[in-house]
């Protein structure tokens, strides 16, 4: 368990890290149908809070059928949260 830690809280090298990244958009895309990007999430965001008489056009849509990529985004955020705690240097 301490290597898996040790494992975690260093800096991957960016030769492994850029091609998993680079990687999840395509797979995402053609394994599951759908277009993964964190940017969408800010128009999804907004079809859940804007009333719909003040909606334009762009946020008149079905967020629902989206809401994985919401739950997404508030994962990066609660797993930011948990890395910050968890994996923290106690000196």
């Amino acid at each position: 368990m301490p290597e898996l830690l040790r494992l975690l809280q260093e800096p991957w090298p960016w030769y492994v890290s850029g091609p998993l990244i680079g990687l999840t958009v395509p797979l995402l895309l053609l394994l599951g149908n759908r277009a993964f990007g964190i940017s969408s999430n800010l128009r999804h965001a907004c079809a859940v809070l804007l009333p719909d008489r003040l909606k334009p056009a762009l946020f008149r849509h079905d967020w629902r059928a989206q809401s994985w990529n919401l739950l997404f985004a508030a994962g990066m955020i609660l797993g930011g949260v948990l890395a910050a705690t968890l994996l923290r240097d106690p000196a």
